[in-house]
């Protein structure tokens, strides 16, 4: 444990994803999303089998969630529900990153362009398709 709390500390000047940043994927996009880059960071700092157990863990929450959620009666409330549940999952890996990298204050920002542009490239397509077949059902 020593070892990968000094590792975490020998280098400050080295950019980091921002905890509100991978808080917001995790919400806005999927926990998937804050899970690459919470993987992204420990495999920054040198911690290569965490960022593997953060990234399948985030895959797991994911999935478990949506799991769950077929199970779950459609309701007015239901729409907050992926954002509590990405929230949640953003707090998850928070937790687990602090275990490898003490003091993530002293890291600067990474800029979150390239996530951004990623994940609006994978989540715009899905979005346009799912309007598209609500607006284009077939009529009896």
């Amino acid at each position: 444990m020593e070892s990968e709390i000094q590792s975490a500390s020998l280098a400050p000047t080295l950019p980091l994803y921002s905890a509100r940043a991978i808080r917001a994927f995790s919400m806005l996009f999927s926990a998937i999303a804050g899970g690459v880059m919470t993987a992204q960071n420990l495999k920054d700092v040198g911690q290569p089998d965490a960022a593997r157990k953060a990234l399948w863990g985030s895959i797991a929450y994911t999935v478990a969630m949506a799991w769950l959620m077929t199970y779950v009666p459609p309701t007015s409330t239901v729409g907050i529900f992926p954002i509590v549940v990405g929230y949640v999952g953003a707090m998850g890996l928070e937790n687990y990153s602090k275990k490898f990298i003490e003091n993530r204050s002293v890291f600067p920002a990474k800029s979150i362009v390239k996530p951004l542009l990623i994940c609006l490239a994978i989540f715009v397509p899905l979005i346009a398709l799912v309007f598209y077949s609500l607006t284009h059902q077939p009529v009896d």
